[in-house]
């Protein structure tokens, strides 16, 4: 609700009446001195000049100078010999008349200048005080169907005004009217103006009315035009009101991203729970399954039946450590433990350990330097390299070549693996790396879409950024970047 004024604003009193007041004022203030004979010419100066800042305070500067002038007149014929005359005796006299008009006339100024800035003090706190209960009524609006739903009735409470009408930009920055108090037409060349080109439009309406267009501000781009007709308020008052409601809507803006972080958030860890449940509940008999199945190949010999259905047993135990993984990084438990290694024992013991994934194709491994060392988790980074490696296994034609090497560039360690597949297209180089993604040029092909998400983790958990390029000659290349760290 909008904060009422303490105290009562100074009125307007109708100007034309204040001539004849101020003469009537000096007339009884010269009748009632005249009832003291014996005052001093001070005296009846000083009274007087008060009867003059009186008629200046009460009615402004015109009626002042009116005041100002009979009263010099009456001081003259009243009170200076020779009395009832306009003539004086004493030339002395003629310069204390002089200093009497001038100090009467500057009183009378000095007392309406006071009063019109003591008038506007006083208005703009009325409107601070409006802007501070709008802006508190706004605050308390948490979306824009209740912020839009009050906002022009508030607005035309705080402005006095007669109709407000709120035009918000959609998408293509074509302007719409939000809410309005009244269905009436506006005019909408000034309001495709105000919002184009970020300056008012004014229309006078009546003698103390305006019809004004002002843009509805976010820092420096803007969201609408708010139109007041009727505006009784100052026009700093509606921009203040234009400001408020900028913010307001970008306010609200905010309380609906945040709401839908924490609804994603919910989601995410709804995912990750169900996920480690789900792991940990295959862990133990997809363990037991394939000891079994192993048990029997051995016993009946080697097939085709009996190694198909271990390479399956040997998949689906890894999809259940992808799952793992994701939870355990998830959870925060998959700390990286740090140790100096070198680049080439971490690419060892990653095509060593997934090596039965590379067998149908031409694997090479160009010579790498010993003296290139990187402050990492020797495992994660094992795990990491690992899914680049069935990756290219997994997306590249049997029996195309596959090249691991490493390169040393300035303070980097750079860690590659290269094919010869289709490639990832420019745009999907970076929305691979989300979780259970995959191409649609990966249909058929075994796969979770998990891979590379626990690879990039992995290596951004020790320092380090994995990005995907095209390889020369055709594919793709998997890049793991290290700082190089001094054994």
């Amino acid at each position: 609700m909008l904060v009422e004024s303490s105290s009562v604003s100074l009125p307007r009193r109708p100007r034309w009446l204040g001539y004849p007041a101020a003469v009537l004022l000096v007339g009884a203030t010269i009748a009632v001195l005249k009832l003291f004979p014996n005052l001093a010419d001070s005296s009846v100066a000083l009274l007087l000049l008060l009867a003059v800042f009186a008629c200046a305070w009460l009615w402004e500067s015109g009626p002042g100078v009116v005041a100002a002038i009979a009263a010099t007149l009456g001081f003259n014929f009243f009170f200076i010999a020779p009395l009832y005359a306009f003539t004086i005796d004493d030339p002395r006299n003629v310069t204390a008349l002089f200093v009497f008009l001038v100090s009467g006339l500057l009183i009378g100024h000095l007392s309406a200048t006071s009063r019109e800035r003591l008038r506007l003090v006083e208005v703009e706190r009325s409107d601070l005080a409006n802007l501070t209960g709008l802006s508190q009524a706004f605050l308390s609006d948490t979306n824009r169907e209740s912020l839009l739903g009050v906002a022009a009735s508030r607005l035309q409470s705080a402005l006095g005004a007669d109709n407000v009408w709120i035009y918000l930009a959609d998408e293509q920055g074509s302007l719409f009217r939000a809410i309005s108090t009244s269905e009436n037409p506006i005019r909408e060349d000034l309001a495709e103006q105000a919002f184009r080109t970020g300056s008012s439009a004014v229309l006078p309406l009546q003698a103390v009315r305006i019809s004004i267009y002002l843009p509805i501000p976010i820092g420096l781009r803007r969201v609408g035009v708010l139109v007041v007709e009727g505006l009784r308020s100052s026009e700093r008052m509606a921009e203040g009101c234009a400001v408020l409601l900028g913010l307001a809507l970008e306010r609200e803006r905010f309380v609906q991203i945040a709401r839908a972080a924490e609804e994603t958030k919910a989601s995410e860890q709804m995912k990750s729970t169900m996920l480690a449940a789900l792991a940990h509940d295959l862990k133990t008999p997809v363990a037991a399954t394939r000891a079994a199945v192993e048990n029997w190949a051995a016993e009946t010999g080697v097939s085709e039946r009996s190694q198909l259905a271990v390479e399956q047993m040997q998949t689906l135990t890894r999809r259940i450590s992808e799952l793992m993984d994701v939870v355990r990084l998830d959870s925060g438990v998959a700390r990286p433990r740090r140790e100096i290694v070198a680049c080439a024992e971490i690419v060892e013991a990653s095509v060593t350990r997934f090596g039965d994934s590379l067998a149908r194709h031409s694997l090479v491994v160009e010579p790498a330097p010993f003296d290139v060392f990187v402050e990492v988790d020797p495992g994660q980074l094992t795990e990491a390299l690992g899914h680049g490696l069935e990756n290219a296994a997994r997306y590249s034609p049997e029996g195309s070549e596959i090249r691991v090497s490493i390169a040393a560039e300035e303070r980097s360690a750079l860690l590659r693996v290269a094919d010869r597949g289709d490639g990832v297209p420019g745009p999907d180089r970076e929305r691979v790396f989300e979780r259970f993604v995959r191409l649609p040029s990966a249909q058929g092909v075994p796969g979770t879409g998990l891979g590379l998400n626990i690879a990039r983790s992995l290596v951004e958990l020790n320092g380090g950024a994995l990005r995907l390029s095209g390889a020369p000659g055709g594919g793709t290349l998997f890049e793991i970047q290290l700082p190089i760290t001094r054994r």
